[in-house]
């Protein structure tokens, strides 16, 4: 897709996007007031969701997707949440890197833990079978944990408890523990989200390749975040793994 600014005025953005077959849509955004929908103009599709092809439902979403991130990155706004800019993903991934292994090790082995043994997990988050929101035995889907870099794209902190997702087949729904912890004003938190391990191979080596398997996920996480927008991701993070989640998941919480 194409994007550009067209003018601001009031606090509001406005954004022109060329979708795949061509046809123009108007996105405004109004960046004082974060419960305003975007306004999405456009002569191309019905208006009524309904009465759109799902094809045309998921154009109309990418489209959207696509205007808040050109006027996140080209204007002095923030609009998006860090762990949708892919910039601030890259930093991340930086200081990962750049950890040493006994920190990341020291610092991760609890999220580690979680992820290899998600029965143990589910008793310690009291995500047991009776006390959730549905019957039935609760299966916890995704477990993400935040960190924070500061300017110098260095690891000053790992928040200290996990967020944790949680349903199972009778439900369409999925459903939250845990704490939903923030790092300060002057860091930025980037989120690592990963179902349960299924299993692990003979020759994995912690922390080596769990610090691997987290640097995967933040590469896909900007994957997928071009994908979300209707676009081909760079060949550099068009790998295969697990990024954002797909389904019921609330996009504003990471």
């Amino acid at each position: 897709m194409k994007a550009k600014i067209i003018g601001t005025e009031d606090d509001i953005i406005g954004v022109q996007v060329i979708d795949p077959r061509g046809n123009i849509h108007l996105v405004e955004i109004d960046v004082e007031n974060e419960d305003t929908e975007d306004l999405h103009a456009q002569e191309s599709y019905p208006n009524d969701p309904t009465e759109r092809t799902a094809e045309q439902n998921q154009i109309m979403y990418q489209v959207r997707a696509r205007a808040r991130y050109e006027a996140h990155i080209a204007t002095e706004h923030d609009i998006l949440l860090p762990d949708w800019d892919p910039r601030q993903l890259h930093r991340g991934i930086e200081a990962l890197e750049n950890m040493s292994l006994k920190v990341f090790g020291d610092n991760f082995r609890e999220y580690y833990h979680a992820l290899i043994n998600p029965e143990k997990t589910r008793e310690e988050y009291g995500i047991t079978e009776g006390s959730v929101e549905f019957p039935g035995k609760p299966q916890i889907v995704l477990i993400m944990k935040g960190f924070c870099i500061d300017e110098q794209n260095e690891v000053v902190n790992v928040l200290p408890d996990m967020y944790i997702y949680y349903t199972n087949d009778q439900t369409e729904q999925t459903y939250t523990a845990g704490t939903s912890a923030s790092c300060s004003d002057e860091t930025t938190q980037l989120t690592v989200m990963l179902p349960p391990f299924v299993s692990i191979s003979d020759d994995f080596n912690y922390p080596e390749d769990f610090r691997a398997s987290v640097i995967n996920n933040l590469v896909c996480q900007i994957r997928d975040i071009y994908r979300n927008m209707g676009e081909e991701p760079p060949a550099n993070v068009d790998l295969e793994g697990f990024g954002k989640p797909a389904g019921n998941f609330d996009p504003d919480e990471f």
